[in-house]
């Protein structure tokens, strides 16, 4: 198998698409819930029943990826920009620092960007443009939820897929999707440190999304993975606090 850099982007896609069906949209808002009270340390939450429905997302949602056949996003000429109708309703002073960010990359004063707020108001549309705008003037950016990072970094790890995740490594941009909301496996901290570590040590940047505050990121990680996500000197912290931007 070979590494792609649009891999996660397409998934991305098909999970929008995805969710446009009842069946899977009630699955999937479900297990997000769940994962978001567990990454609260929520004990009144059945971790089996979680992982029950966890399953069965999956389950419905590789039916759906597997009765539609990815665009290929990687020809530039079948390119198309995100539609950014929606950008102009967040605030203003946040989308302006995202626009400083997108016009000065790589040579941004802040290397990295931690996007936190509740569901629905606008964190994961807003890397979409910024890695939209970015791969437009050629730049290779990753985008990956935090369970597939940790997914691909174990099976590599533990040999049971021997290809290298070096987009997560050597990509210009990795953006990081839904802290807290992925399952706690055993070793996820550490195979999410290794990344950002990495990057961090070869000052490449990174963008994060969370529904988690960061209270809640500090206590459910480690403290190492915690301070090399929010060192004041490399990372701006931003929270979007609007409405649902998916309800209007």
């Amino acid at each position: 198998m070979t590494s792609n850099f649009n891999t996660d982007s397409d998934y991305f896609v098909k999970l929008l698409q995805a969710r446009k069906s009842k069946k899977f949209k009630a699955l999937d808002d479900k297990v997000r819930n769940l994962a978001y009270e567990l990454g609260k340390g929520n004990k009144t939450i059945d971790k089996k029943e979680y992982e029950t429905l966890l399953q069965q997302r999956n389950q419905e949602f590789e039916k759906f990826y597997q009765d539609t056949k990815l665009e290929d996003t990687t020809n530039k000429n079948n390119f198309k920009k995100i539609d950014r109708s929606l950008y102009k309703k967040i605030d203003l002073v946040i989308t302006e620092k995202l626009d400083s960010f997108i016009a000065k990359f790589p040579n941004t004063k802040l290397k990295n960007i931690v996007l936190l707020g509740a569901t629905g108001t606008g964190k994961t549309y807003c890397t979409k443009i910024i890695q939209d705008e970015l791969q437009q003037k050629n730049f290779k950016v990753c985008f990956s939820t935090t369970f597939n990072l940790v997914k691909r970094m174990k099976d590599y790890l533990f040999g049971q897929d021997p290809d290298v995740p070096d987009d997560f490594f050597g990509s210009d941009l990795l953006i990081i999707d839904d802290l807290g909301a992925e399952p706690s496996i055993k070793n996820s901290d550490e195979f999410l440190y290794t990344v950002i570590n990495e990057r961090y040590s070869s000052d490449k940047s990174f963008i994060i999304t969370s529904n988690l505050s960061k209270e809640q990121i500090l206590n459910r990680y480690d403290q190492r993975l915690y301070g090399r996500i929010f060192d004041k000197k490399r990372t701006a912290d931003i929270l979007l606090n609007g409405k649902d931007l998916r309800i209007e």
